[in-house]
């Protein structure tokens, strides 16, 4: 028989649960630490040790809002519990909620001003919201009282590359794998500072250290495999590509534009619209036209008009919401370029990749998937980056440069034209951005349909 809520034999067996709900969580069990608390506080309503608790055990589950609810529930009969505050801005910081999270923070800190939690995830919350000096003020001061905190010298030394200052990065980096030789994530960062710097035996072991510490085997060979050391992936790694632009989506098109003078965008717009044009009655504008890797939308943008509708798809949430703002998308797709074209049941006119294949070594998986959903008289445009010939005379049909992009042969799209039934219109050599001031050579194709044929289902 239960005991009565509130009694002492409830409140007993409340405790008892509540200890019990303690080792769960401490052995790792969270699902029975939770079911531990919740039936504690059915016992014993509203204790605020077992709400914190519970808000910590269904964090660790994923359950933010859940979490939130019950510390929230806490911290409304004891609003100053730093313990309450930390969780409650950590829940918040995986929802995304940055400036919510920072004000936790800063209510935990306010309590306990020698949280080096507190410190650590407030500058964390910081660099979410841009605020890198701020945040860089906040772990200098975390790093004097705790010098041997590995991960607040990853985030300094990251920190310190948002602000461009990287030769006082390199050094961080260091500090943090020698505080802590097993993290993974801190060799890796390092092993890519390196390379950038030209230090490239240098960077090789650093990715090699990663490995051995568990971080990353895909992307971290994948690093390896651009330094020559190693087989290269038929594609970069997915999550690769969308951590590297969901942290550039901000300054994405300043920097593509006048830093490295992009202008692949409007070669590959204008060589589509060109293609289509001839081979369509005149004044005939395209139906749909389909932006792979569409980024903030800069090619999309010069397709519509003419094109009647522009569908956009990528990999990366944040440049999804930059393209959304720009206006000009019917649809915008988070996805990877591959299997959207699998899933989808539209036929294009138009289909532009901007700088998108250079994240694709293998095309074949692409133009498979993308040959059904072309009309006749479809056209297909693309930038790609030049695979130079190799010692003896012959040029791969893909290679992995230093730069971690994937370069291609004019012999290997030509074969995959042929191959899915294209027409190749036009190939002409580019530059196409500016590399450490250098210009980075390519080529802007168009290919087409077969006016009379049939897509192939």
């Amino acid at each position: 028989m239960s005991a009565t809520p509130g009694t002492p034999a409830a409140m007993a067996a409340a405790r008892t649960l509540f200890l019990e709900g303690v080792a769960h969580y401490e052995a790792g069990r969270a699902e029975e630490a939770v079911q531990r608390f919740e039936a504690a506080l059915a016992l014993a309503p509203g204790r605020v040790s077992v709400l914190i608790n519970l808000g910590a055990a269904r964090l660790k589950l994923g359950r933010r809002e859940a979490a939130i609810e019950a510390l929230d529930s806490a911290l409304a009969a004891e609003p100053q519990h730093a313990d309450a505050w930390l969780h409650r801005g950590l829940a918040a910081g995986e929802l995304g909620r940055h400036e919510e999270a920072l004000a936790s923070f800063d209510r935990a800190l306010a309590l306990d001003a020698g949280s080096g939690t507190a410190q650590f995830y407030r500058a964390m919350s910081l660099s979410h919201l841009r605020r890198h000096a701020e945040a860089l003020d906040t772990l200098d001061r975390l790093l004097q009282h705790q010098p041997q905190r590995a991960t607040a010298w990853l985030l300094q030394a990251q920190t310190l590359q948002m602000l461009n200052r990287h030769a006082e990065a390199l050094p961080a980096y260091r500090r943090a794998v020698a505080a802590d030789p097993q993290l993974g994530a801190a060799w890796s960062q390092l092993g890519q500072l390196l390379k950038d710097l030209g230090q490239r035996d240098e960077a090789r072991a650093a990715f090699e250290r990663a490995l051995a510490a568990g971080d990353d085997p895909a992307t971290n060979r994948y690093f390896l495999a651009a330094l020559g050391h190693g087989p290269a992936p038929e594609t970069a790694p997915a999550h690769y590509v969308r951590a590297l632009f969901d942290g550039y989506a901000d300054d994405f098109e300043p920097h593509l534009l006048e830093v490295l003078r992009y202008r692949a965008h409007e070669d590959v717009a204008a060589a589509a619209l060109a293609a289509w044009q001839a081979g369509q009655p005149p004044g005939m504008p395209p139906d749909w036209a389909l932006d792979l890797g569409c980024g903030t939308g800069l090619c999309g943008a010069r397709l519509k008009p003419p094109a009647r509708h522009l569908e956009g798809v990528d990999l990366s949430q944040t440049m999804i919401h930059a393209a959304r703002a720009r206006g000009v998308y019917d649809t915008l797709a988070h996805a990877d370029v591959v299997q959207h074209l699998q899933a989808s049941a539209r036929h294009y006119d138009l289909v532009v990749a901007a700088d998108t294949f250079i994240y694709l070594g293998d095309l074949g998986p692409l133009f498979a998937a993308l040959r059904p959903r072309l009309r006749p008289g479809s056209v297909l445009a693309f930038s790609v980056e030049t695979a130079e010939a190799g010692p003896d005379d012959s040029a791969p049909d893909y290679r992995l440069n230093a730069q971690l992009r994937y370069a291609h042969s004019q012999a290997y799209l030509q074969r995959l034209a042929r191959l899915h039934g294209l027409l190749v219109v036009s190939a002409e050599p580019r530059v196409l951005r500016e590399e450490q001031r250098q210009p980075v050579r390519g080529w802007i194709v168009a290919m087409r349909t077969d006016n009379g044929a049939s897509p192939v289902n």
